[in-house]
This record gives structure tokens, C-alpha cells and sequence, in this order.
């Protein structure tokens, strides 16, 4: 997205007039946090299905790849696990990966790399490495699909020692 655009969307959802209300949806939301976070530093990359060419799949991503570029967002196959694995690896290199899992259903395939590696590489390295990267994964979303689409599994994650499960409301 063009540094104008996000202007305009800052000023859009500014808080401005108080008698005037100010309407960001969470996509909205979360797509000026993205430009914001990459514009301040260059180490944070974003990685998925679909995320660059097409915007990813609730349209989060859109602009990035534009304004960005596409070393620094990437798509990735349809491959939950190998996004995890890479953003361990990347996050590992001092990079901030931001990923982003399609649906949270689809994050099982994923565990394995969270739990034992991501969760646990400061502690395994006695700090020397570190993991800081964000996986995304949304849900719900008023799609109303079954299974896969719409399963809400952040509690399995949130009593998992060294994450951090952050919902934003």
C-alpha cells in the first residue's frame, strides 16, 4: 500500500472529531499494524499462503508486497508446517517473521515446530537465540464453514511455557 494510502487510512481512523465515528474493522486494524511494523524495522517479513500475490485470505496482507517487496513478503505453498519451520529458522537469524496459518484449524501440522522448537529455544540455547516471530491465524470470521475453517484451538497454545497467545478485540 503507497505511503499516501496509509496516511489516509491513519487520518480515516484517527480519532479526530469525537462526534465523528471512526470505523476500522480488525482487517483494517491489522493490515496498518503489518505496513507500520515493516516500515519501522527492516528485519520483519511476512510469509504465507497467499499472502503477497493475493493479500492473504481475509485481504490482511494487501499492499504489503507493493510497497515492501517480495523479499520481504513472501508467499509460501499450501504447507503449514514448513511455515513454521522457516519462521523458527528465520526468527532464529534475527529476523521477525510475522506468518500467517490461513485458519487456525489448520495450525495441528504446526505444533510440533511451536511447541518444541519455538517455545523452547531461548531456554534450549540458555539464551544465546531466540525466537521473536508471530504466527498468525485467524478464526471465526463470520464464514460459517465447517471444521478446518472455523476451529478455535488458542487455549492449547496458551498454557504452552515461552508462547504468548495474543487475541486482539
Amino acid at each position: 500500500m503507497p505511503e499516501s494510502n496509509i496516511a489516509s487510512l491513519d487520518k480515516k481512523h484517527s480519532p479526530g472529531d469525537p462526534a465523528t465515528p471512526h470505523i476500522v474493522t480488525m482487517i483494517d486494524a491489522i493490515n496498518m499494524a503489518l505496513h507500520r511494523a515493516m516500515a519501522s524495522d527492516s528485519n520483519v517479513v511476512v510469509l504465507g499462503e497467499d499472502v503477497a500475490t493475493n493479500g492473504g485470505v481475509f485481504r490482511a496482507t494487501v499492499g504489503l508486497k507493493e510497497r515492501f517487496g517480495h523479499k520481504r513478503v513472501m508467499d509460501t505453498p499450501l504447507a503449514e508446517t514448513l511455515i513454521a519451520g522457516i519462521s523458527i529458522g528465520m526468527a532464529a537469524q534475527q529476523l521477525r517473521p510475522v506468518a500467517e496459518i490461513q485458519f487456525m484449524g489448520f495450525i495441528y501440522a504446526t505444533m510440533e515446530h511451536i511447541v518444541s522448537h519455538a517455545a523452547r529455544l531461548r531456554n534450549r540455547t540458555r539464551g544465546r537465540l531466540s525466537c521473536p516471530m508471530v504466527l498468525r491465524a485467524p478464526y471465526g470470521g463470520g464464514i460459517h464453514a465447517p471444521e478446518h475453517h472455523s476451529e478455535s484451538t488458542e487455549a492449547l497454545f496458551a498454557h504452552i511455557p515461552g508462547l504468548r497467545v495474543v487475541i486482539p478485540s
